[in-house]
């Protein structure tokens, strides 16, 4: 599991997290290639779905297997934790065409000096003999990903 602390309400950083335009904002300033996003709001439930196309450092080893231009559709579904002091979010990502998934387990709750957003990612290949250093590569390149995320956040938060 990897952690990110805030200097600040759970509700600032849930805003600005579930916000469709800093998504689309935040993806162009950090490389992507084109980027949209659609946010709806059932009750107490929030879906926002990217959709992101973009380039990416692709190793000797799965240069074959992979295009280093991706179409990707990334789907976060909020939901109040149990005690209401914080969200809980599953993150699904599907890259169009391409032989793994990605998953995380997200939550962002309450600290006495702020929040903490905590991720869990994880990875299935389908790919038969090197499924493994697939998936290893790719929860390798989701964490840079919500490192990214997460210091862009920081700023636009200060």
């Amino acid at each position: 599991m990897t952690e990110f602390e805030f200097d600040c309400a759970v509700e600032d950083v849930f805003e600005l997290l579930t916000d469709p335009d800093f998504i689309v904002e935040r993806s162009l300033a950090l490389g992507d290639l084109e980027s949209r996003c659609k946010v709806k709001r059932r009750g107490e439930v929030t879906v926002l779905v990217s959709d992101r196309k973009v380039r990416r450092d692709i190793p000797a080893f799965l240069a074959r297997i992979f295009d280093p231009v991706q179409s990707i559709q990334v789907t976060d579904t909020w939901r109040p934790n149990d005690d209401d002091s914080g969200w809980l979010c599953t993150q699904e990502v599907d890259i169009k065409g391409q032989p793994v998934s990605v998953s995380a387990d997200i939550e962002l709750f309450a600290t006495g000096a702020g929040c903490c957003y905590q991720v869990e990612p994880s990875a299935t290949a389908r790919v038969p003999l090197i499924g493994g250093r697939i998936e290893k590569f790719s929860v390798s390149q989701a964490l840079d990903g919500y490192r990214a995320d997460m210091d862009y956040l920081a700023r636009a938060l200060k």
